[in-house]
């Protein structure tokens, strides 16, 4: 129901495009990374309140530099009151800025009109444009940026470039003549390196970022986005990010050092995105997409020696729940077990990891090489945030998934149904016989999973929250080797991202070549799959719970059962025998109900209550076996 209120209110917001005023004073909600409502309305003397109910620090801050709430952490709130009547516009400091470029707002004070509706976005310009030379036409990369006209092509040639980018300007080729010798430092003082606001067209080739506090590279709201041969290290959030555009690509580009995502698509359905023939490592996530999907494949790429590989995600603090269709297809993922990649604590919950697919629905992972991780190679897992969001219509077919400490493929429960594993080449699995229990031929409607894989990770979860898990300093990281620069960097035309992305035919995309596996094993004290070099109580205990109650149930009711069938007078040893078997086979009517009749459209309630792995079954029969017992 709480979901459903979401939606609903969601919906409301929706079709209405500025929130009017209650009462005197109003709160605006800053997620990742809009505020929401972006108009609102007050009266004179109304006062309005920030909340960041993001992951991320943000801020509100006047277009005019009049006021400004200062960092808000996750969780923070500022209010300020107006006085006089106007439309302020207004933006954050870290993801946006003035001109309603990014995450920005707009308050209406008393019976002002709303400010025009922008037009349409711009259209790239016939021929080819300009280039301008940095530094011999201009000092600075910001420098070229503010002169170019769309079209033009911005040119660097070998530095240290020790500033931060903002383009607004649509249409442009930002190029370095050298990939690894074209670098712009944030030196671990200034936020992004190059930001592109609402720019649309604009294509970053060649070049390097890295020591930014926040981001190496990202786009933000727009239509039509590349990122080529880029190494982005050492940044403080994402590596190599795009938020809430569309019709995008990232190729042939490096992340790593990153305590976020070395890659990262957010908040687009459909994306109408790629990202090919990249490396992430060293990152906490090689790859992170919340609430992303729909034409978005994720392409011949190797995802190594990150906490995880690759993890799409759904989170209430972004807009366009739940995530879905996601291509994982031909991809070489390994060895992502990293204890010393920098990490946030949100991250390291799906340490030891290859595919993650976190409260997701829908997806392909086809034909991907995955070796190597000390929890699971591929999983489908619910997750957990203002609502549970469960996996539903997840595709796992045809992967070569080896050495994992864990399962090599799992299915998390509660999970809503149609989850399918098949022709996977591989040895264990959670749920076991899964192929079997969950294959693509059966297209099962009802619920199922290991409930253990999802109490793991809430352990796990538990253990983050403490803040007492091993991570990395992203500002420590490892400087990566020298990357493939670009052919005729000096030489090619500009190349505006206008005709993107690039076609990609899944049934074309081959399973990798790989190394030979080692099977991962744990390198740390465990107990049930819960990390005890660091002892955290209730990851503990979660973990135990979550492993132990079908058995303890499972246990008390062959007890009291039994119990009661002795204390009986009169049965005969056959009445005994069929009672006893009746016993020890009717927990497992739950399980027996899922294969038999999840193809069936039965109840939603009986199929949670029934097929969902059996839990409810056991309480059933346990309370049962009480009231036999008392009467």
């Amino acid at each position: 129901m709480r979901r459903l209120g979401s939606l609903l209110a969601a919906l409301a917001l929706s079709l209405s495009p500025i929130a009017p005023a209650a009462g005197q004073g109003v709160e605006v909600s800053a997620i990742d990374d809009v505020f929401r409502p972006e108009t609102i309305r007050i009266p004179v003397g109304g006062t309005v309140t920030w909340i960041n109910e993001g992951r991320n620090p943000h801020t509100a801050t006047a277009d005019d530099g009049a006021w400004d709430s200062g960092n808000l952490d996750p969780g923070d709130t500022s209010s300020l009151r107006f006085d006089e009547p106007g439309a302020i516009p207004y933006f954050c400091r870290y993801h946006g800025a003035a001109g309603g470029l990014g995450m920005a707002g707009t308050i209406l004070v008393g019976d002002v009109q709303s400010p025009e509706a922008q037009e349409g976005p711009p259209q790239p310009p016939p021929g080819e444009g300009d280039t301008l030379r940095v530094p011999a036409d201009h000092p600075t990369i910001q420098a070229a940026v503010n002169a170019a006209v769309p079209g033009d092509l911005v040119l660097v040639s070998p530095g240290v470039y020790r500033e931060s980018v903002r383009v607004t300007t649509p249409f442009l080729t930002i190029r370095g003549t050298d990939r690894n010798e074209v670098i712009v430092d944030g030196e671990f003082s200034r936020e992004n390196g190059v930001h592109v606001l609402e720019a649309d067209g604009v294509a970053v080739e060649n070049m390097t970022a890295r020591n930014h506090t926040l981001n190496g590279f990202y786009w933000t709201g727009v239509e039509g986005y590349r990122g080529s041969y880029l190494t982005a290290y050492n940044n403080g959030d994402y590596g190599i990010y795009a938020f809430d555009s569309v019709y995008g690509q990232f190729d042939h580009s490096y992340a790593s050092g990153s305590p976020d995502a070395g890659f990262y698509i957010g908040q687009c359905r459909p994306c109408h995105a790629v990202i090919s023939d990249v490396v992430a490592e060293g990152n906490a996530l090689g790859y992170s997409g919340t609430n992303a999907g729909g034409k978005l494949y994720i392409v011949r790429s190797e995802w190594r020696n990150n906490m995880s590989g690759i993890v799409p995600n759904t989170l209430d603090s972004q807009l366009l729940a739940p995530q879905g269709e996601v291509v994982i297809a031909g991809n070489w993922i390994h060895d992502n077990n990293n204890r010393e990649a920098p990490a946030k604590r949100l991250q390291y919950p799906t340490f030891g990891s290859g595919v993650l697919l976190a409260g997701g629905t829908d997806n392909l992972v086809v034909r991907n090489r995955v070796e190597g991780h000390e929890r699971y190679g591929i999983a489908a897992v619910p997750n957990l945030d203002a609502n549970l969001w469960v996996t539903e219509g997840n595709e796992v077919r045809a992967n070569l998934v080896s050495g994992s400490g864990e399962a090599d493929l799992a299915l998390g429960g509660p999970a809503a149904g149609r989850d399918c594993f098949a022709e996977n080449d591989h040895r264990r699995s959670l749920p076991p016989a899964i192929e079997a229990l969950a294959g693509c031929g059966l297209r099962l409607t009802g619920g199922a999973g290991d409930l253990g894989v999802t109490f793991s990770l809430l352990g796990r979860f538990a253990q983050a929250l403490s803040g007492d898990f091993p991570q990395g300093d992203y500002r420590t990281a490892p400087v990566p080797p020298p990357q493939e620069t670009m052919p005729d960097a000096e030489t090619a035309p500009p190349a505006p991202a206008v005709d993107v992305p690039m076609k990609i035919d899944v049934a074309g995309v081959a399973l990798p070549p790989g190394g030979s596996a080692t099977p991962a094993r744990h390198t740390e004290v465990t107990v049930l799959g819960i990390s005890v070099a660091a002892p955290t109580w209730w990851g503990l205990l979660i973990s135990v719970y979550g492993y132990l109650l079908p058995l303890v149930l499972y246990a008390a009711w062959v007890s009291v059962a039994a119990w009661d069938l002795v204390r009986r007078d009169g049965p005969t040893t056959r009445a005994r025998i069929g009672w006893l078997a009746v016993v020890l086979l009717v927990p497992f009517l739950g399980p027996i109900l899922y294969f038999v009749f999840g193809r069936s459209p039965i109840p939603a309630a009986l199929r949670w209550m029934l097929v969902g792995g059996g839990l409810g079954a056991y309480l059933i029969f346990a309370g049962i076996s009480f009231l036999l017992a008392s009467s």
